[in-house]
């Protein structure tokens, strides 16, 4: 893939990416984890795990780090049930959970992604540049004793879409 030239053919600088992942506060309950953990039984996997779901959000475009933060703390997160990272950059305990499995599930590029134009008009609504692009995502932390092969028959069964939705599965 060849980058975009600016207009005296120097290569252009890509505009800002900035990743942001929202969970629910450390020490409150998870109702999207425990919908899915209430369900892991009928997949064959053990009572035991739990699972911890994020919004996620991948922003491109003019936008600053001091912008997105903005718009990540006034608009994607609950001040009183959620908090957010960006960059993956663990600041709480809300996302220092020890070892586990993590699913991430996206959007397929060639998808639309309301979630993410509604985010894109809002951001202007609030006074800050409208990013270029705005992709939404969810991450799914297992947290327990399962094998790989386990992790992908919950992400192909409850998890994902394959028409619709790239996954990632990580050990961390």
């Amino acid at each position: 893939m060849t980058k975009p030239l600016k207009t005296n053919g120097t290569p252009a600088k890509a505009p800002p990416r900035y990743r942001i992942e929202v969970a629910t506060r450390y020490g409150q309950e998870d109702p999207h984890g425990t919908a899915l953990n209430s369900q892991l039984t009928a997949l064959g996997l053990p009572a035991s795990l739990d699972v911890r779901v994020s919004s996620l959000y991948e922003l491109v475009g003019s936008m600053t780090k001091h912008q997105a933060q903005q718009l990540s703390r006034d608009l994607l997160t609950d001040p009183i049930t959620q908090e957010f990272r960006m960059d993956d950059t663990a600041s709480s305990p809300a996302f220092l959970i020890g070892p586990h499995w993590r699913v991430e599930v996206w959007l397929k590029a060639s998808v639309t992604d309301p979630v993410g134009e509604s985010v894109r008009e809002a951001a202007r609504d609030l006074g800050l540049p409208r990013p270029d692009q705005v992709r939404t995502g969810k991450a799914y932390r297992v947290i327990g004793k399962v094998r790989r092969a386990q992790i992908e028959k919950l992400s192909n069964k409850l998890l994902a879409n394959p028409v619709i939705h790239r996954t990632t599965v990580q050990s961390l």
